[in-house]
């Protein structure tokens, strides 16, 4: 029997990378500067969490995902445009299903995003649930890269942003057997905007810069092997 996560501690390519960290048209930022620099804390990592967990208690949880840093209500959607040195080359459109799905007991939030990058295209269903204490988690996910659930087959939920981001925390966005993992640092952050690097989900371990606004969500992706960006042209916000 999977042992379940203890409660929550708030303590102070085209394709399948593009979902997760897809919302208001900014460039995405490069290295660490433009959005302030806040002295780290001692501890790297999210403390009083269990990262990554086979097994969510259901009761730790809530309806929905309203974390300002990645809020998903049902039925919002988002466009994207992907350019490469100024010229557009695609496009990603990104929808939260009005019905949750049951993963590992829980109802969690379904994200269906669609990649079209020149003539690649790509579609991969994201599973989101949130903790009582705000930190949203990856329950699973359909793909590209591959399917998993947590809880089943020795797959283990990640996390998918914390209550309260810190800049120098990592954490693994999952743990499924047969599957590249994924993992997330902050690299720099202020008040209104967290900048992620994510490394890894897939065989050839390529790495995304993400930009974060407080209330609005994710609003850009960079490709740092591909070279491409991602940016929001329209959403629930606008």
């Amino acid at each position: 029997m999977l042992a379940p996560m203890p409660r929550a501690v708030r303590r102070p390519r085209a394709g399948a990378g593009v979902l997760a960290a897809l919302a208001l048209g900014v460039p995405a930022l490069a290295g660490c500067a433009g959005i302030g620099q806040p002295a780290p804390y001692d501890s790297v990592g999210i403390n009083g969490l269990v990262i990554p967990t086979p097994s969510p208690d259901p009761e730790d949880f809530v309806g929905g995902v309203d974390n300002p840093w990645l809020p998903l209500e049902p039925g919002a959607t988002w466009s994207y445009e992907v350019t490469d040195e100024g010229r557009e080359i695609g496009a990603v459109e990104t929808e939260v299903l009005e019905d949750p799905s049951v993963v590992a007991g829980l109802g969690a939030t379904v994200v269906r995003t669609t990649t079209r990058i020149g003539r690649d295209a790509a579609e991969e269903t994201r599973f989101y649930a949130q903790d009582e204490d705000g930190n949203v988690w990856l329950v699973g996910a359909d793909g590209a890269v591959g399917s998993w659930r947590a809880g089943e087959d020795g797959a283990e939920a990640g996390l998918a942003m914390p209550a309260d981001p810190r800049l120098g925390d990592g954490w693994l966005a999952y743990a499924a057997p047969g599957l590249p993992r994924a993992s997330t640092t902050v690299e720099d952050q202020s008040r209104q905007m967290v900048q992620t690097r994510e490394a890894g989900r897939n065989e050839a371990d390529t790495a995304t810069r993400n930009v974060y606004e407080s209330g609005v969500g994710l609003v850009s992706v960079e490709d740092l092997d591909a070279g491409w960006v991602a940016r929001r042209v329209s959403g629930p916000a606008d």
